[in-house]
């Protein structure tokens, strides 16, 4: 059995890049995979990378001071993203929190005040 391993870049270093028809990379920030067509820079979507990332964030006096917290890598979908407490119920996506670029903030939303330094959120992206 082979394994083909396509290369693995950043968002910003495919955006520039015109790949040619035939030509697959990897994009590490969006965790999906991009074709080539010999015309547009930065190349067309083809699929979905590894999949679902599932983050365990301990909440720290920073990030309750910011009211955010930094995601592993900007999700593909940001009304995709499930967030749960530990010990707690799914919030909703919007209401709750709201995802932007890689962050996940909850300032002016549902969780505003209720989540503590040292909580645990478990989150889908």
């Amino acid at each position: 059995m082979a394994v083909f391993r396509v290369p693995r870049i950043t968002t910003l270093q495919r955006a520039s890049l015109l790949l040619q028809i035939g030509e697959v990379v990897y994009d590490t920030d969006q965790n999906v995979f991009y074709g080539g067509n010999g015309v547009s820079n930065g190349g067309f979507l083809i699929g979905q990378g590894v999949g679902v990332v599932i983050s365990n964030i301990t909440l720290t006096p920073t990030d309750i001071a910011n009211k955010y917290v930094v995601l592993s890598n900007t999700p593909f979908i940001p009304s995709a993203v499930t967030l749960i407490p530990a010990g707690g119920i799914e919030q909703i996506n919007g209401v709750d929190f709201e995802v932007v670029g890689n962050e996940l903030r909850w300032n002016g939303k549902g969780l505003d005040g209720f989540l503590e330094v040292n909580d645990v959120l478990i989150i889908q992206h």
